[in-house]
């Protein structure tokens, strides 16, 4: 794959991209599928602005861009619906661009390619998109692009990226704590980036906002904070089809049906629910906070080398937050089967740093088991065998958080990261002008 030139690297994408579309002409969750239609048809006829209007509408305003556009190069409404469909080809570029963004991490040039096929041949990363045709691939690739930029330490783009990907779905306020950590230490050593970044992210959500705000019949705004701020309580049940902890410990009743206020030592399952996935978040985290602690006592006169990260650094990022959407879905009630997906992109990119897939390939296997025992687009003869049996599924979710908490802490170098967090911060070196002397 090395050897391939650039032209026919670009050929074999287009080709591909081409192919993925056509073999999967016709899918879809039929529930979702009328959202779109729905949502579509309100912009049509009454403007982007007034999209919110419809008491269903519970998306962030990001997609209902994509869903204007489709609508306004179609021209026809009744098109519109036809080639419904092919709303997944905007999503599909999303995939594309995260599967070589991630390849793009690894130094060796002539592996890069092969690495992006890698991910675009898993069925597992391409499910949601290409037979479920949701967008979940949108907020995933701006969540990971706002993470490889932070340890670039390009702050001020990392936070455009993470409005961004706050702006398609609500599930990116789960990034934020990581990204806090890694923003940390280029914020300190360069406070004005921090100003600089506050005021250019505040920008970008108003202009995305901007429609809904004064562009429809009324202002929105509230609406679409509601839909956020009550993200967490929409289905007060233990699980919606997300094959996790629930259907482990608690397979009867059926945990699609049971609310998830019951109470268990006086405490509600979704508290506990909360109070596991942030016990294990705290676990999942702490190597990247020594990280960040260290890079917050480097004290050096070239302010653009105040946070350094090694390859060995990047994995151990990678690896850290790409555990958060699998604790994310796996601890908490109400979540949906789809809420696995940013895991496959974080932990692809960590396998290619470290040649280390397993991880990648016990996550990709378990969440296209959980989208295809949901949907059951390929109409199997039987979906009572073991494989797509949810507490099994959920063993292999368990098994990869395991995996990935063990991982995690064998790569984390403890006694070089707790020397240079204990020892005493090194003087500031405080350049003599009178006598002419420049840091070098």
């Amino acid at each position: 794959m090395g050897t391939l030139s650039f032209r026919r690297q670009a050929a074999y994408t287009i080709l591909l991209f081409s192919l993925l579309l056509l073999l999967v002409p016709r899918a879809g969750h039929d529930s979702d599928m009328s959202f779109w239609v729905a949502w579509g048809k309100d912009i049509f006829y009454q403007g982007l602005g007034n999209v919110y209007k419809t008491p269903s509408n519970s998306y962030n305003p990001l997609y209902h861009y994509i869903l204007w556009f489709f609508g306004w190069a179609l021209g026809d409404v009744d098109k519109f619906i036809y080639y419904r469909h092919w709303l997944k080809a905007f999503t599909l570029v999303f995939d594309f661009a995260g599967a070589f963004w991630a390849a793009s991490l690894v130094r060796e040039r002539d592996r890069r390619f092969g690495l992006v096929l890698l991910l675009l041949l898993n069925i597992g990363y391409l499910y949601d998109t290409l037979v479920w045709i949701q967008v979940d691939a949108v907020y995933t690739f701006f969540a990971f692009g706002a993470v490889v930029l932070a340890v670039r330490q390009r702050a001020v783009a990392s936070m455009l990226l993470f409005v961004l990907s706050l702006a398609a779905k609500p599930q990116a306020m789960i990034f934020l704590p990581p990204l806090l950590l890694l923003w940390a230490p280029l914020w300190w050593h360069r406070p004005r980036q921090l100003a600089v970044a506050l005021v250019a992210g505040a920008a970008l959500m108003t202009l995305i906002l901007a429609p809904f705000i004064w562009g429809g019949e009324e202002n929105y705004l509230p609406r679409i904070m509601e839909i956020n701020l009550g993200a967490a309580n929409f289905f007060p049940y233990l699980s919606m089809n997300a094959f996790n902890i629930w259907h482990i410990l608690a397979p009867t009743p059926d945990p699609l049906t049971a609310l998830d206020s019951q109470l268990f030592a006086g405490i509600t399952y979704r508290a506990w629910g909360l109070l596991m996935f942030f016990v294990a978040s705290a676990l999942a985290l702490l190597p990247l906070l020594l990280l960040t602690v260290r890079n917050l006592r480097q004290q050096r006169t070239a302010p653009a080398m105040a946070a350094v990260y090694s390859q060995d650094d990047f994995a151990q990022v990678l690896l850290s937050i790409g555990l958060i959407p699998l604790l994310f879905a796996f601890f908490n009630t109400q979540m949906h089967e789809r809420y696995w997906h940013a895991a496959v992109l974080f932990l692809a990119a960590y396998g290619f740093l470290r040649s280390d897939y397993i991880l990648y390939i016990i996550v990709s296997v378990a969440y296209f088991l959980n989208l295809e025992s949901v949907l059951r687009y390929l109409e199997l003869r039987k979906y009572s065998v073991l494989v797509f049996e949810p507490r099994f599924v959920a063993s292999l979710f368990a098994l990869a958080i395991v995996v990935g908490l063990v991982k995690l802490y064998r790569l984390t170098a403890w006694r070089k990261e707790w020397h240079l967090i204990s020892r005493p911060a090194p003087p500031k070196i405080v350049p003599d002008l009178s006598l002419g002397y420049q840091p070098g």
